[in-house]
């Protein structure tokens, strides 16, 4: 009897137990992620084969998968399938604290970081720190964040590697609007654009970057090779083979299937152009072309000299012409060039230099360059005509294009399309209204600029004595030609001065190595070099005497050879071999943006991606946490589960390869059953009302004894 006692005692415990865990599920019908539990009862010890009531095994929790609702909230996840959200506890003192769960109802924290409701940080691979230097490509070197000046979106693409997410977004400010035509007066020749043109020239390039963008998200581990512009060069019978000289004449080049000409233009020579044509002449051609008299002396020149300067200027306008209209086909540009070979024919080593004297122009060369790398143009016929005559002239490619493969072609493609958007700096003064030379009386400047140095972050000038904190040097200047300060300029070795007294011993010039003077047309034009195409400068030149007078550039055909826009490429990376930490979703914290808040979204992957002004950066990927048993986590309370020796540390995979996939606004229900807790609950109702019944009828028992005593 006493036995029967202990046992309805052990069996009233149980069903207490069984109904607290029932009704605990019952409470927790409506908790998101909840894992409903349930009871394992066991039988007693046993004597004489008869046990001694029941006890309690276990309350297990059940990890079977939940419904998914469809909340429409951002923030909002859901795991299908095995696995837990990790988070860290802020809010305990000591070290935080690091548990799992999987209530996916999150939030962006004060901070900016994903937070579940009673604020633990989500914890996954974070979006790395950008690296000015590396991460960012930018034209403008105070800027290196998205603003709102950058309104054009020109490629966005987030790329899946082996064990990286990388964001890869290209944007730049309004290039239709700050584009302007090259002035023919100074360019014409020398690449000469019109705004059209330019903004096509953009166009093209942008669909090639975008599909290298493309190429690489789908093969994103690709090898890398750099791809190659094409150069060709077209050349026209000149001399006593040449057939044009009068109006209705015309050369023609075909490229790509589509016939380029030019008519003749009837020019008149200048005085300038007879002196620089005579004297690019040696003693025997001028003789053979009938020339007598230096025109820089005689006055009046002879009728019939001055036909043959009419019609040499003539033919040179007629050339840059052609290579002006072939600029206009979008992703190429055509200039007049000199070689290094013999004139007027093309020779193997031939290299060819851009220029628009007199006495390379004669020659009658046009180099074209493609302005995308490894798209490929095709020149079929060059020639010039006559009436019924045609004459054939030549053409040939000295550098073929190439498609590269992987980064490398996605980086030569960037480089072409912020040159386009950019464009070089030219500074331009003209002989006479800015320099005042004028061939005969020597004039003396003084010139240095102020250049912005990427790798210092902070402008230096150019010269300047090299010291830690360099002070501004100049180079001295005299002469009484274009060429003379070109040659100055170009020269390292030309003489730097400090504060009007030569250096001694005399400092290297060190301009060429940002800049390139450049005699165009007659006029003096100093502009970036391609491998600094986003250097920006200030130029400094003075009138060397007494008075040190400003030389002011020519404001109406100084500017940028591109459209004069801005560039900015970000590269942002998630690597999932870095530790895991909190997820931060505010662009302007991660240096993205000026802006702080995008537009939220995850995918499957538990990618995060902040989507602004139509880019998508992913910004961070949640970590999924899988455990050999998750029967031993740790109830902790408020959705947190803690682990244990029993289900072993927490394993992550990349790119949560064999966990849960996330689906996005969207929250798992409980796994409670109310209709089933609800048949439990009095299933363990009356087995609780048996034992207790148990306990009183042994305890009836019992007195009857205790009164057969009396």
């Amino acid at each position: 009897m006493i036995g029967a006692l202990w046992t309805g005692i052990s069996g009233l415990s149980s069903q207490q137990k069984a109904l607290d865990n029932e009704s605990n599920n019952i409470a927790n019908v409506n908790t998101v992620g909840f894992k409903s539990s349930r009871i394992s009862f066991a039988d007693q010890m046993y004597q004489d084969r008869i046990g001694k009531g029941s006890k309690i095994l276990d309350s297990e929790k059940l990890y079977t998968q939940g419904n998914l609702k469809l909340t429409g909230v951002n923030y909002d996840m859901a795991l299908s399938g095995d696995g837990f959200f990790t988070v860290v506890n802020t809010r305990t003192s000591g070290a935080a604290e690091t548990l799992y769960t999987r209530a996916g109802n999150f939030r962006m924290g004060d901070n900016g970081t994903l937070q579940d409701a009673a604020g633990n940080e989500v914890q996954g691979w974070m979006m790395t720190s950008l690296d000015k230097d590396n991460d960012v490509t930018s034209t403008n070197p105070n800027v290196s964040v998205f603003n709102t000046d950058y309104t054009k979106l020109l490629g966005s693409k987030v790329i899946r590697h082996s064990n990286y997410i990388e964001t890869i977004t290209a944007k730049a400010t309004d290039y239709s609007s700050t584009a302007k035509s090259d002035s023919t007066t100074v360019f014409s020749g020398d690449g000469a654009k019109t705004k059209s043109s330019k903004i096509s020239d953009i166009e093209e390039a942008i669909k090639d970057y975008t599909s290298w963008l493309q190429k690489l998200k789908d093969e994103p581990d690709t090898s890398s090779a750099t791809s190659i512009a094409q150069i060709s060069q077209i050349n026209f019978k000149t001399g006593t083979e040449s057939v044009i000289g009068k109006d209705g004449d015309q050369i023609y080049a075909y490229i790509n299937g589509s016939k380029y000409s030019q008519n003749y233009l009837v020019t008149s020579a200048s005085n300038q152009f007879k002196i620089d044509y005579w004297n690019s002449l040696t003693a025997p051609e001028r003789t053979a072309a009938g020339l007598t008299v230096d025109p820089s002396t005689a006055t009046p020149i002879p009728p019939a000299q001055n036909d043959v300067y009419n019609k040499e200027a003539s033919k040179i306008e007629t050339y840059k012409a052609l290579a002006d209209k072939i600029s206009q086909i979008p992703g190429l540009v055509a200039t007049m060039v000199k070689d290094t070979g013999t004139r007027d024919s093309f020779e193997s080593n031939d290299t060819f230099t851009a220029s628009t004297k007199v006495a390379d122009m004669k020659y009658g060369m046009i180099q074209i360059k493609s302005l995308i790398p490894g798209k490929e143009f095709i020149l079929s016929e060059v020639g010039e005509t006559s009436g019924n005559t045609t004459i054939l002239g030549n053409y040939q490619t000295s550098t073929n294009a190439v498609k590269g493969s992987g980064i490398a072609a996605l980086e030569t493609s960037k480089d072409a399309l912020s040159k386009l958007i950019s464009g070089k700096q030219q500074d331009v003064y003209t002989p006479v209204i800015e320099l005042g030379l004028d061939g005969t009386t020597t004039r003396s400047f003084v010139y240095n600029i102020t250049i912005y140095d990427k790798e210092l972050d902070k402008n230096i000038p150019v010269p300047n004595t090299g010291g830690n904190n360099p002070q501004p040097l100049s180079i001295r200047i005299s002469g009484t030609t274009v060429d003379d300060v070109v040659n100055a300029i170009n020269s390292a070795t030309t003489a730097t001065e400090n504060n009007g007294t030569l250096t001694s011993p005399a400092l290297p010039n060190t301009l060429p190595n940002y800049i390139v003077a450049r005699n165009v047309n007659g006029n003096l034009v100093i502009e970036t070099k391609d491998s600094n195409y986003d250097v920006e400068f200030t130029s400094n030149m003075r009138k060397d005497d007494a008075t040190e007078t400003p030389v002011d550039v020519n404001s109406g055909y100084s500017g940028r050879k591109g459209a004069g826009a801005e560039f900015i490429e970000i590269v942002n990376k998630v690597d999932q071999t870095a530790s895991k930490g909190s997820l931060q979703l505010r662009l302007d914290t991660l240096g993205i943006s000026d802006s702080a808040f995008g537009e939220f979204s995850v995918d499957s992957t538990g990618l995060i991606t902040m989507k602004q002004d139509g880019a998508d950066f992913a910004v961070g990927q949640i970590a999924i946490a899988v455990f050999n048993n998750n029967r031993g986590l740790n109830p902790m309370g408020d959705n947190l589960l803690a682990k244990t020796n029993d289900s072993g540390d927490p394993i992550y995979n990349l790119n949560n390869n064999k966990t849960a996939k996330i689906e996005g606004k969207t929250l798992e229900l409980s796994t409670a059953d109310l209709s089933e807790s609800l048949v439990n609950l009095m299933v363990f109702q009356r087995a609780f009302e048996a034992n207790a019944k148990s306990i009183t009828t042994s305890d009836e028992l019992l007195n009857t004894l205790i009164n057969l005593k009396r």
